[in-house]
């Protein structure tokens, strides 16, 4: 079908806008990705009844649809050649504000959140470091985590309930659990309008439940796949709607989301700590656990601007070979002597490792410090000079702590064994480490070095049963890896669910499976 018939039939059907005017397309052809892919169309969808009348649409027409909040992805998640749905300028709203939970729309960006939640002393803790700019929706879709995930989880630990609208059109509300140990079926038949939820509970029996225990990621980050190890938990409840955290919009498109919200915590603490380089700093991560930090963040001197990062500059200088490293690590809690007392432990421990360099309990001295965390992303990408740039494929893995230091010491050969330049950040707590090695693009063995490099890496995380994705998601670049990582009893089953929720693959294609 004409391009210009499939624009004029969305303009009938749309409540939104509809852009597909060449500037329109150019401007949501790109992410925070180093992928380009002109959409067909653009909706700034309006409600969950305009993204219904535009999926019935597509379904009926075999026209692809993908959502997209700000388009921070690293990976061409939200990209696509077909439907692009766009709801941050309609579906950004606040819907409800209780004690214990918040429901917005997936337009939602997480600092705005953020602020009207803080009004009530409440926070949503997942925290990545697009936090001012990534939405609600685009969290979901990578189930992202952040600085604090350490001490509170991810965001598919906080999801309670979500509303979707399937392929066809259907809305689906999932805003319950359901008992899966008496008259489970009966109950979750009862219940959904539609049939999904029944197809994608019944390929859970107890075999492939504990067969999945024994093959998924042994660590607290992971969005790699469908995190098919999270619909059913340990007291037998079937929690339908974790199966759309991390699923970057191939089963279906989020059009709220329920929240569980917590209290602020009333007193936070903060150490920065200076280590001669990465490896003398890695070797304490197990060290500061035993403390039970609710943060423990890391960076090397490669994107490190030292000078200008701390409220109070300290002491510590790097050596000669700028190889320094510096460890940020967060108590709080509501209780101050508990709260002063592992941070005093916690110091005195490390004294003899490294020189610390600001311990401060100062609102505006600590939010500087982790401000300064938060912009690292921002100081890799200023790396790339012409074709030169920090390459993405690698990095969002993460394995157990207790094989963190033995994993950075196999990517430090492998960096000099390739002979390449890289950097290193990112959440030492979780054993997430973000390494890019940097590569000329250009250069005629570009291909063949990346895929090398990809290869001796993520055959490594597989060896400690680490994952290739912890945050970030899988998009464009990871995909191809996923049933791999996985093997071909769980990638069947991932293709399963995609088939049960999207059987004519127009939802986000090409991303998670590749049909």
């Amino acid at each position: 079908m004409p391009q210009l018939k499939i624009d004029a039939d969305l303009r009938s059907i749309a409540k939104g806008n509809v852009l597909s005017d060449e500037w329109s397309k150019k401007i949501y052809s790109v992410d925070a990705s180093e992928y380009c892919l002109f959409p067909a169309s653009i909706i700034q969808v309006k409600d969950n009844e305009d993204i219904s009348n535009i999926c019935k649409y597509a379904y009926s027409h075999n026209v692809s649809v993908t959502g997209r909040g700000a388009g921070t992805g690293l990976l061409g998640q939200s990209l696509t050649a077909g439907v692009c749905l766009d709801f941050t300028k309609y579906m950004n709203k606040m819907i409800e504000f209780e004690n214990d939970y918040v429901i917005v729309e997936p337009g939602i960006v997480k600092a705005i959140l953020d602020k009207e939640l803080k009004k009530k002393g409440k926070f949503l803790p997942p925290d990545p470091a697009s936090s001012n700019f990534c939405t609600i929706g685009g969290m979901i879709a990578n189930n992202s985590s952040g600085i604090h995930a350490l001490g509170y989880g991810n965001t598919i630990d906080f999801l309670d309930g979500i509303e979707i609208v399937y392929s066809n059109g259907s809305i689906e509300s999932l805003f319950e659990s359901y008992n899966n140990k008496h008259n489970s079926k009966d109950t979750i038949n009862h219940v959904h309008s539609t049939n999904k939820i029944n197809h994608l509970f019944k390929l859970f029996s107890q075999d492939i439940l504990q067969y999945i225990s024994s093959k998924f990621p042994k660590v607290t980050k992971n969005s790699c796949g469908y995190r098919i190890d999270s619909i059913i938990d340990n007291s037998g409840r079937y929690l339908p709607h974790k199966i759309f955290t991390s699923s970057e919009c191939t089963l279906g498109i989020t059009t709220l989301a329920k929240f569980k919200i917590l209290d602020l915590p009333l007193y936070r603490s903060v150490m920065v700590i200076g280590f001669e380089n990465i490896l003398k700093a890695i070797k304490v991560v197990p060290i500061i656990l035993t403390f039970s930090p609710s943060a423990l963040e890391l960076l090397d001197s490669s994107i490190l601007n030292y000078e200008n990062m701390l409220y109070n500059k300290g002491s510590y200088k790097f050596n000669s070979n700028k190889s320094g490293t510096i460890l940020f690590v967060e108590f709080d809690g509501d209780n101050l002597v508990n709260v002063e007392l592992r941070l005093r432990l916690c110091r005195e421990k490390l004294c003899a490792y490294g020189e610390i360099i600001e311990v401060t309990s100062d609102k505006v001295s600590s939010e500087k410090i982790w401000s300064a965390r938060k912009s690292a992303l921002n100081n890799v990408m200023k790396l790339t000079l012409g074709s030169r740039k920090p390459i993405s494929l690698i990095e969002d893995t993460v394995v157990n702590p207790e094989f963190l230091y033995e994993y950075t010491l196999f990517l430090l050969d492998v960096y000099k064994q390739y002979k390449l330049d890289y950097v290193f950040y990112g959440h030492a707590g979780n054993g997430n480490l973000h390494t890019r090695p940097i590569i000329d693009t250009a250069s005629n063995s570009y291909k063949h070095l990346i895929k090398s490099l990809t290869d001796d890496v993520f055959s490594k995380v597989y060896e400690f049963s680490g994952s290739i994705t912890a945050e970030h998601g899988d998009g464009i670049s990871r995909t191809k890896y996923i049933s791999k990582m996985y093997g071909p009893i769980i990638f069947d089953l991932f293709k399963k669910i995609k088939f049960i929720f999207d059987p004519t693959n127009i939802m986000n294609p090409g991303k998670k499976i590749i049909q």
